[in-house]
């Protein structure tokens, strides 16, 4: 039981320890020689930059995406009546007269016995 705290704490502190060690530059004071500190942002402009222009971007994104479907014409559902001209895809270049000429046939083959 002492040794499975041990270990426990051992892994912890030695976590601890290596996230101080990476950590450490960010931790050094002072100025860097070259560095000239700058005026601080105030808090609306460090919230315009660092939210409103990622709120920004996520908009415009989300736009692009969804602008296109918003501007289609509604889709066909099924039960609703359809309202659009009828498309014969890959039909004859005169369609009236394909349907004028057909000649209904009466096939006494088929069924259950797949006989076609």
């Amino acid at each position: 039981m002492r040794t499975r705290i041990a270990l426990r704490t051992a892994a912890i502190a030695t976590g601890v320890v290596v996230a101080m060690t990476v950590t450490a530059p960010a931790w050094a004071g002072g100025v860097e020689d070259g560095v000239v500190p700058g005026s601080h942002l105030g808090v609306g402009l460090a919230l315009a930059i660092f939210g409103g222009i990622p709120l920004a971007l996520f908009a415009l994104i989300s736009l692009l995406c969804v602008g296109p479907g918003l501007a289609r014409r509604p889709r066909y559902r099924p039960g609703r009546p359809w309202t659009h001209d009828p498309v014969w895809f890959a039909g004859p270049p005169d369609p009236g007269a394909a349907v004028r000429a057909a000649v209904p046939r009466l096939q006494a083959k088929g069924g259950v016995g797949a006989d076609w």
